[in-house]
């Protein structure tokens, strides 16, 4: 597919993994070798051969935040992209061949897309089998009460509602509109995301919930997303460094403020669906 030179852009938050960074880089560089990327570092600086690698890069730039934060540095990389079109991918997110076409093709359809997601094969996540049939029994009972339009295979994909409760279902094949991406594969139109705001720049530590709350202050304008299941990364969740320590006292605090932030927007009567994963997080927080 033919695109119009710095028409996208690759954006890659990252905070102190380095190693991660450079493996990630490297496979994405066999797949797309002039990609535009922007590496949003936070924390640990690049040095040694890494850092002339990167430096070596024709088609790569580097912005450094000195205080760590997610939604700043996404802003920061974004607002100053020279693209039309720009892709978030978790530091530890792979794209498979395709995944760009994708991801472009669904915004070259339709001009008033605001933002899409791809579909996130998450390679460390493993979900027990009594587990599994109860989520699948309810999800496909809520599955019930949304349009055919939110739904694959009868599943709701990536819907935040109005009472708390937020359905991922990143893993299915199809398309279908959704208000609330993934950050770990997600593409924006610059235009409506510097319209809007940005991203909510009050999130904090892990930024749980930072898309969700982006979704929904775009569905209050009457735009919602899409869900594109060929846009497909495997996400490797890596649990060591950055923000992602789930075990600490810290990540729950964090995550307990982004909660809070998240229900704001949404109305008090959201506790009712944030209890499950309240508990959820709680849960494996103190088994750690």
């Amino acid at each position: 597919m033919q695109q119009k030179k710095r028409s996208v852009e690759l954006v890659i938050p990252s905070y102190n993994r380095l190693s991660i960074l450079e493996s990630t880089l490297n496979k994405i560089r066999m797949i797309y070798p002039e990609l535009p990327i922007c590496i949003g570092l936070q924390g640990d600086r690049p040095d040694g051969k890494f850092l002339l690698w990167l430096e070596q890069d024709a088609h790569l730039r580097i912005l450094s935040e000195e205080k760590p934060s997610t939604t700043v540095t996404l802003n920061h990389c974004i607002a100053t992209s020279k693209a039309d079109i720009i892709l978030l991918l978790d530091d530890d997110a792979i794209p498979s061949v395709g995944w760009l076409d994708a991801h472009l093709e669904a915004f070259e359809k339709n001009s008033a897309l605001a933002y899409t997601c791809g579909r996130e094969v998450r390679v460390s996540y493993k979900n027990p089998g009594i587990s599994k049939v109860l989520r699948a029994i309810v999800q496909k009972m809520l599955g019930v009460f949304f349009s055919p339009t939110k739904k694959l295979q009868g599943y709701v994909v990536g819907w935040l509602t109005r009472s708390g409760l937020l359905l991922g279902n990143f893993d299915l094949p199809g398309e279908c509109v959704i208000n609330s991406p993934r950050g770990c594969n997600m593409g924006i139109r610059k235009a409506p995301f510097l319209e809007l705001g940005g991203f909510n720049e009050n999130f904090r530590g892990n930024a749980w919930g930072f898309e969700a709350d982006f979704g929904l202050r775009l569905q209050r304008q009457d735009q919602l997303g899409k869900y594109i299941g060929s846009a497909i990364v495997h996400h490797l969740e890596v649990s060591s460094g950055g923000s992602r320590q789930k075990s600490s006292q810290k990540w729950f605090d964090d995550f307990m403020f982004n909660q809070r932030l998240l229900i704001e927007r949404l109305g008090k009567t959201a506790w009712i669906g944030s209890l499950p994963r309240l508990i959820k997080f709680y849960i494996k927080m103190i088994h750690k």
